[in-house]
């Protein structure tokens, strides 16, 4: 799987300690890319429009023309962080776009809207 954005994804610094432990397998190996490349911020300096774990977050298939929404959760729910479309989306700002690329075929999002828990 193969994930691109233009810029460089913003990580809750809690969000990024926690997410540490899930690394390890094949599968995660495109979260741990991102937590590399990330800018990881404390919460006083943290964007509200920034996907991270528990935002609900809808965002469009371009190719369908059709919106999703998700609530980012930890593994073990079919919306975590460390399925496709959570590591796609992980880290994005509000109306930015992904590209996800798996086997033989193409996606493209955009983050329509994000919502994040007050803490």
């Amino acid at each position: 799987m193969q994930i691109t954005h233009k810029t460089q994804p913003i990580i809750h610094q809690d969000d990024h300690a926690i997410l540490l432990g899930y690394l390890g397998t094949d599968a995660t190996a495109p979260l741990e890319d991102k937590l590399k490349q990330a800018k990881v911020v404390p919460q006083d300096e943290f964007p509200r429009d920034v996907v991270r774990l528990h935002s609900r977050v809808t965002v469009r298939d371009k190719m369908a023309r059709m919106n999703f929404t998700y609530n980012m959760s930890l593994p073990g729910s079919n919306h975590s962080v460390t399925s496709t479309i959570g590591m796609a989306i992980l880290g994005l700002q509000k109306g930015e776009e992904v590209k996800l690329v798996q086997k033989n075929s193409k996606k493209y999002y955009i983050v329509m809207e994000v919502s994040n828990p007050t803490t």
